[in-house]
């Protein structure tokens, strides 16, 4: 509950104040300037409704003194209306509005609801900025399940066993690829990205490999290919499934032999690279269809590592989406901050089949098109959320005491894995006894994966 600090030495203006608000919020009551700094620097207020003259010290001369301690603090000045025009001076000092005396009970409500829901934005912004400085690279992610992928990219970082990622479309996997190469001692070197599924096979070898100048119609002057570009850094075969056949047997060459040659030449170039590949695609079922070699497989999958899809880590699915809303906002300028609660709760329940890549373009495009609006509501979002919301309403009709147990159920399995099933830890963190929190465990059928 957010606290307000209510500064003025009218004992009738306090109890109303504190009636008023008392509901949603806590109140402070501060009767001078003194006691209000004092109480001030015991931190933790959220707001301040400030009158304008006090027994010890004018309400203009403290809000100065309130901004140079607290510059973000947000501050409601409260005058007689024969004071209006000092209160208007004040805004411009910093103050966020004015209420006049006698007081409109709704106003005070609807102020401190603007208020209170500016740093719920505001807060929310920062969580997911700093989770954002916590994440290595460009990757946000909240989900135990990243985390366990962050971690064993990391392991896998110093090594130069090749490491092969696996994961559905637009869930990430460059991203992984370019983390593990940021943590590697080749982060000072090249980082080359090759897109297999883009390059027309006739291409394929004179891209990877090289070309000398006449070795093909159009050759007129030499090219060094992507393996030599990359020298001492790495090489990311995205989508490695899509590689011909003809190419694979000659990437597994390189992989053994750690070097290769252009296109047109005898000249060995030596491999100093290391390389990464992805794919989105079952390997092992490419290899049984004849399409993927087994050899080259097992030399490309020493470290292999699984990027679950949005679906599966929905924590992340927030902390994304806000990263998105902020670096395409300063991209465009806009002035869109947060989605509404009602948003936030149909982005969370989506799907997502087009992963991080579907998000990232549904946020994009919000902001070109809605980009004028401080918060993005359901309205705003495309239709196959909307979708999803009529979904919702009709899980509403789930009777209540169903709902509860399943939020019971849910909440004492996630502490359970929160404390490495340790049923003592858990208990006592659900405020429950031991042998209480077994039998919730049995009735629900609760299992450890």
């Amino acid at each position: 509950m957010k606290k307000i600090l209510v500064i003025d030495d009218e004992r009738s203006v306090q109890e109303s104040l504190k009636l008023v608000l008392s509901d949603s919020y806590n109140v402070l009551i501060a009767s001078s300037g003194k006691e209000a700094l004092e109480i001030l620097s015991g931190g933790e207020i959220d707001i301040v409704f400030l009158d304008i003259l006090l027994p010890d010290k004018d309400g203009i001369s403290l809000l100065q003194d309130i901004r140079m301690s607290y510059p973000d603090m947000p501050v409601i000045m409260l005058t007689a209306v024969a004071k209006v025009s000092t209160a208007v001076e004040a805004m411009k000092m910093g103050a966020y509005d004015y209420l006049t005396k006698p007081f409109d009970v709704e106003e005070i409500r609807i102020i401190a609801k603007k208020v209170s829901d500016q740093l719920r934005v505001k807060q929310k912004i920062q969580f997911f900025s700093d989770e954002l400085e916590k994440s290595s690279g460009d990757i946000v992610c909240e989900s135990k399940k990243m985390q366990e992928v962050l971690a064993l990219a990391l392991k896998a970082a110093p090594y130069d066993s090749s490491v092969l990622i696996f994961g559905p479309t637009g869930s990430g996997k460059e991203l992984v690829a370019r983390f593990i190469h940021k943590k590697s001692s080749r982060t000072g070197d090249p980082f080359v990205a090759i897109h297999c599924a883009a390059i027309p096979e006739t291409l394929f070898e004179s891209e990877i490999f090289g070309y000398e100048k006449g070795a093909f119609t159009g050759a007129f002057k030499s090219k060094p290919g992507k393996l030599e570009v990359a020298g001492a850094g790495t090489v990311f075969f995205d989508e490695i499934g899509e590689m011909p056949l003809s190419l694979q047997i000659k990437l597994l060459r390189v992989l053994q032999e750690k070097e290769f040659s252009r296109v047109g030449s005898n000249e060995p170039i030596k491999l100093e690279a290391r390389v990464l590949a992805a794919t989105s695609r079952d390997l092992k079922k490419e290899i049984e269809a004849g399409r993927f070699r087994e050899d080259l497989f097992y030399r490309l999958s020493v470290i292999p590592i699984n990027v679950p899809p949005l679906k599966d880590r929905r924590e992340d699915i927030l902390p994304v989406a806000y990263y998105f809303l902020s670096l395409f906002g300063k991209q465009m300028g806009s002035r869109t901050k947060a989605f509404s609660p009602e948003a936030e709760k149909l982005l969370f329940s989506y799907d997502w089949p087009g992963n991080i890549r579907e998000l990232k373009n549904m946020v994009e495009r919000i902001l070109v098109l809605k980009g004028s609006k401080d918060i993005i509501d359901v309205d705003d979002l495309p239709e196959e959320l909307k979708i999803r919301k009529e979904e919702l309403i009709d899980q509403a009709n789930i009777p209540f005491e169903e709902k509860v147990k399943e939020f019971e159920k849910r909440l004492i399995l996630e502490t359970l894995e929160k404390f490495f099933w340790n049923k003592s830890k858990a208990a006592e963190y659900l405020k429950m006894s031991r042998r209480m929190l077994s039998y919730k465990v049995e009735k629900y059928g609760i299992e450890k994966k």
